[in-house]
């Protein structure tokens, strides 16, 4: 028996301000793993849509499924910029209503 996911939004903030347009070596490398994460997890099956912002102010947007708040929640904070403390995020339950065919 299959269960359904539901949909959540995460909505990610640099901590530092110039961190999109100057990052610093460590960033750049931490945004590069950040990149690669979001790409497990669209081979996993879990991410609908990802990207950023290009100007000011900076944010970044990730819709994808899981099994639970709690497992969003924990997708979310695997993430590595994440967890090195550059970005911030949010995460809440979100639905796709409309997409391009």
């Amino acid at each position: 028996m299959s269960t359904q996911r539901s949909q959540f939004v995460c909505i990610l903030e640099p901590v530092r301000a110039g961190t999109p347009e100057s990052p610093t070596p460590e960033e750049a490398e931490l945004i590069a793993r950040h990149f690669d994460y979001d790409c497990r997890k669209r081979d996993e099956g879990l991410l609908i849509l990802a990207g950023r912002s290009l100007k000011a102010p900076w944010i970044g947007i990730f819709i994808f499924e899981a099994d639970s708040p709690d497992h969003a929640r924990h997708i979310v904070a695997d993430d590595p910029a994440v967890l090195a403390g550059i970005f911030t995020a949010r995460v809440q339950p979100f639905r796709v209503a409309l997409t391009r065919t």
